[in-house]
């Protein structure tokens, strides 16, 4: 029992609610987005800006202009591949943020359906330090008060049956 109970309360996938986790991972990968292009352009202005104030005394020497100008496009390669990695980071934070929001919901409502078929018994079990493990404390209580209600009318019922 033991060993069942922690292959349930164990998930592997990590996109369980794919419309969800994908909505706002790709919100908090387009924040990011925009956060790195305003951070880029800054950065870019600002090298560019001190860029000009070598090229007047350079720009009749051909090699260092070309240097210049390299190193300007090195500074946005490097920039574009940055925010790349950062806008790619954050999609990936987004996923796992909302795996673990997902994950306690896709659980509640499984046991919610054995509730509503009429599993008394169904109870929510979720890891440690769950966000909803306050929500599921209620649920299984809710589920208790439920089933010794639901013996109860049984109980009635039959003791009238007698009658």
């Amino acid at each position: 029992m033991a060993g069942k109970r922690s292959n349930i309360l164990t998930r592997s996938i990590f996109i369980i609610d794919k419309k969800f986790q994908i909505k706002y991972a790709l919100l908090l990968a387009a924040l990011g987005a925009l956060l790195t292009l305003i951070l880029s352009g800054h950065v870019f202005y600002f090298v560019h800006e001190n860029f000009q104030i070598f090229i007047p005394n350079y720009s009749k020497n051909p090699d260092i202009m070309k240097l210049i100008l390299s190193d300007q496009k090195k500074i946005a390669l490097y920039l574009v591949a940055l925010s790349f990695m950062l806008v790619s980071f954050l999609f990936f934070i987004g996923i796992i943020v909302t795996h673990r929001m997902a994950g306690p919901i896709m659980v509640m409502r499984r046991k919610i359906i054995d509730l509503r078929n009429g599993d008394f018994s169904a109870r929510v079990h979720l890891r440690k330090g769950d966000e909803f493990k306050e929500l599921a404390d209620s649920f299984n209580e809710m589920a208790e008060h439920l089933g010794k209600r639901f013996e109860e009318l049984e109980k009635k019922q039959g003791n009238s049956g007698l009658l």
